[in-house]
This record gives structure tokens, sequence and C-alpha cells, in this order.
């Protein structure tokens, strides 16, 4: 393999508990793979050269209940860094193939655990991986924690949430701006170690002088609008007071999550500045066919997803219009993270009545689908003791 290109990166990473929650589930981690540095402790910005093994940043959102979730995203960060550290230098494509397999593995890893440990079951996590072997920056996703792109005064988002609401905005069922009040912000469609097998979803970035990526849990992006990043990054280039800054506003936005937050910048000649027009966006990435888990299919247990009837495995306030008109779905804290009930239909306005059922259309829809492929929806909890609610069948991916 050839040298790696001229490219500089620094990089700094944050995490805080919050103002609510008693855990911090959230994990993050810097990886620099071929100088084998990895570190969720970052004190000042790091600066480093990309070597030929590439490097690697990861932002994890845990869920599970008590400290499971915290469990599962620190699985999540170790086993994926353990895999791309084993991993030889490579070309792009087999460089996203190894970022593929090491989230599925993490995936098995995790679902393994929650299945032989009584006090983890069900835990899961999101995960996020932005990793570089060439001037292409390949993005990982599992679940709603995101990666933007700072480039020429604009913010611009290149993952797609794989929840609830980011699929009813895409099917024109309610606006962006509708979704920050959306009762069931919380439903996620996938997470690391509540199924057997994930989809990965990859996305591209070709690089440019000066980029900035932005990697953080929903506990920043919930509760602070694009716009505000946006703001706030352009305002402070020094990276470690634009993190504290960023995670300043989520605090006073009385922090209802854990929030976490990678920035990384990049520079060096094998980089093009940018263009007047030069954006960016989401940009799927197909490596094509590579290896699979090495774990034995047949070794897990399928009881997990066929023990519970379909009702005993969807929230209760999903069931059906007699719910909507007791009053059962009511607005939820911000995005989504507690939720409570009503005492009866007057508290109810005939939006979020409308959003109900286009709720239960959606997971009318999901429960076909279901049946012909498998489809997941994980509702995270607002508690450091909530559990998951899921919807499982087969070993399918949505």
């Amino acid at each position: 393999m050839p040298s790696p290109p001229d490219i500089s990166i620094e990089v700094f990473g944050k995490t805080d508990v919050g103002l609510i929650r008693e855990h911090n589930e959230d994990n993050f981690l810097v990886a620099d793979v071929t100088a084998a540095v990895r570190t969720n402790e970052i004190k000042e910005p790091l600066k480093f050269p990309l070597g030929d093994r590439g490097v690697l940043f990861l932002v994890c959102d845990g869920m599970g209940g008590a400290a499971a979730g915290e469990v599962a995203s620190r699985m999540a960060v170790e086993s994926i860094v353990d895999a791309m550290a084993a991993s030889e230098p490579q070309e792009r494509d087999a460089f996203a193939r190894s970022v593929r397999h090491a989230v599925e593995v993490a995936n098995e890893r995790i679902y393994v655990q929650s299945r032989d440990n009584q006090s983890e079951r069900g835990m899961g996590t999101t995960c996020t991986a932005a990793a570089l072997i060439d001037q292409t920056l390949i993005v990982g996703q599992i679940g709603d924690s995101r990666c933007y792109v700072l480039r020429n005064g604009r913010l611009a988002q290149v993952t797609k949430d794989q929840s609830l609401a980011w699929q009813l905005i895409e099917a024109g069922a309610m606006t962006a701006e509708e979704a920050k009040a959306f009762e069931h912000a919380n439903i996620i469609l996938q997470a690391l170690g509540v199924q057997e097998r994930v989809e990965v979803v990859l996305s591209q970035v070709e690089l440019r002088q000066g980029d900035v990526i932005v990697l953080c849990s929903d506990g920043l992006h919930g509760p602070v609008s694009d716009d505000e990043m946006l703001e706030l990054l352009q305002r402070e280039t020094d990276l470690q007071k634009a993190a504290d800054g960023l995670i300043q506003k989520a605090l006073d936005r009385d922090g209802p999550d854990n929030i976490t937050v990678v920035l990384a910048r990049f520079g060096g000649t094998a980089l093009s500045p940018p263009g007047e027009n030069d954006l960016v966006g989401f940009v799927g990435y197909d490596p094509g066919p590579g290896e699979t888990p090495s774990s034995d299919p047949s070794s897990f247990d399928h009881t997990l997803a066929s023990t519970a009837t379909v009702n005993e495995r969807i929230p209760q306030e999903l069931l059906g219009d007699d719910a909507v008109t007791a009053g059962v779905v009511e607005r939820s804290g911000r995005n989504g993270r507690a939720s409570g009930r009503s005492s009866g239909p007057s508290a109810l306005s005939g939006s979020t009545i409308r959003t109900a059922r286009s709720v239960l259309a959606f997971f009318f829809l999901a429960l076909v689908a279901a049946a012909a492929g498998g489809i997941l929806a994980v509702a995270k909890c607002g508690s450091d003791h909530g559990a998951q609610t899921s919807v499982r069948s087969g070993g399918g991916t949505p």
C-alpha cells in the first residue's frame, strides 16, 4: 500500500452526565490506529498526522436500565477499536468493510452478554463511527447519534437518524419542526446488542481543507438546534472551547440526557480547498461484500425474540385509538426522554392526535414488514432505571 496522504488531524472529545441522569451511559473514543493510541480522556486537543492504518472516532449512547447502558456503550467502543487495531493497512473499500465488520462484531458481543446476564438483559447502544484512511471520511451508523460536517460556514448533517421520528419526516407525515415536540422521539429503529444482526449504514464525505466534523449523541443535538451549533462553532475555532460551549448550551437547556461531542479538524496538502458551493450531505457508501461476523448464528438464543406477543412489545400508547382518546399520549420531556399520562382527552390537541395516528399507521406497516422480514424498534427510556421496549421478529433488520 502506498504511503498515507498528507493529512493533519486535530481532535477533541468530551462527555458530561447532564443534569437529570444518575449515570453517564455515553461513551466516546479517539483512536490513532497507526500509533496505537486510543483515549476517551482528553485534556487538550490532540494533533497527529494520518497514518497508514487510519484513525477512528466513536460516539455511543447506551440504554437499558441501571448501569447496563454504560456497559453496552463501553463494550461497543472497546470492541470496535480492538477490531480495527487488529487490521492491516488497506485500501479504502477494504477499510470501510473492516469498519462495518467491527460494528457487527460489537453488536454480537453485546447481544450475547445481554442474553447471558439477567441484570444486563435488553441493554443496547447507538453507535456513530467516523474513520479515515485517505481523503474520504467513512461514517458508519446505528441509531440516532449524529455526524455533521462544518464547511464554508455551513453545518450539514451527513448521517440519517435511524428513528421513528426521522422515518415519519422522510415519509412526509411530519415536519422537522413538529418532530421536536414528537411524543415518541425516543423510539429508534436499530441499536447494537438488541437483536442478533444489525445493518450498518455507511456514508462518505470527501474532505476539504479546514473541514470540522462533529460527532454527538442526542443529548446534544436534541436540546440544541443545528443553527445554534453552527453559530457557536463559527464563533469559537478552538476545539476544546467549542466542545465546552456546546455541552454548556445543552446544560443550559436543563441537560435532560448525557451529552457527548467529538470535534475533529482536517488539514494538509492532500486535501483540496473547499469551493464556494462545495456542499456536503448524506452520501451512501457501498464498499462491496466482505467477511461476515465470525460468530456461529446457531449459537444465538432466538427465544428472546419469540417469548412475548406483539402487543407486549409495543408501547401501550401506540396500541390503538382507544389509547389516544383516553389521553394516554402526552407530550413528553425534552427529546422524548420522559413521558407521562394526562387525565383526559382535553390534554390532546388535534395535531397531537393526528401525530399519534401517524405513529399507529407506521407501526401497522412495521408489523406487516415484521411478518415478512423483521423490524426492530427500541424505546430509549428517560430514567436510569428504565428498560427498553422493542419490537422484534426473526433475525432481520429494518
